[in-house]
């Protein structure tokens, strides 16, 4: 081990038990951290984040999902359906029309935060590039 690796290995005693069983108290156990996982996974794809993007302004259709990305409705479903067994969205039906909107869910809310602020985000760089 070299002298600076060394300097990396704490070598006082200073566990707290108390302080420990605090923090982990305030920590999501294995099952919700695996769900989390999963949501963080399904937000992984740039199409599921442009489809969240246009929800978070609007609810919509499938077919005009599809036109607004240029994709096929089945790959638009495909990735819709993912994002509903994530709790992200739901849809209701209107007519013979299916409606997509993200839902009021932790998830929905969390993905919905993420959207928005990368939307502020997005805003503020066009805004940025015509001054």
């Amino acid at each position: 081990m070299d002298s600076e690796s060394r300097n990396l290995v704490c070598l006082t005693e200073h566990a707290d038990p108390a302080h420990e069983a605090e923090i982990l108290s305030k920590i999501p156990d294995e099952d919700a951290a695996l769900d989390a996982s999963e949501l963080f996974t399904q937000l992984a794809s740039p199409t599921r984040i442009r489809l969240l993007c246009i929800l978070a302004i609007e609810e919509m259709c499938v077919c005009e999902l599809a036109d607004m990305l240029m994709m096929s409705q089945p790959a638009i479903s495909h990735h819709l359906r993912l994002l509903r067994q994530s709790g992200v969205v739901k849809y209701k039906k209107s007519g013979k029309r299916v409606i997509y909107y993200i839902t009021e869910t932790p998830a929905g809310v969390l993905a919905r935060f993420i959207v928005k602020d990368l939307m502020k985000e997005e805003s503020k760089d066009e805004q940025q590039d015509k001054a």
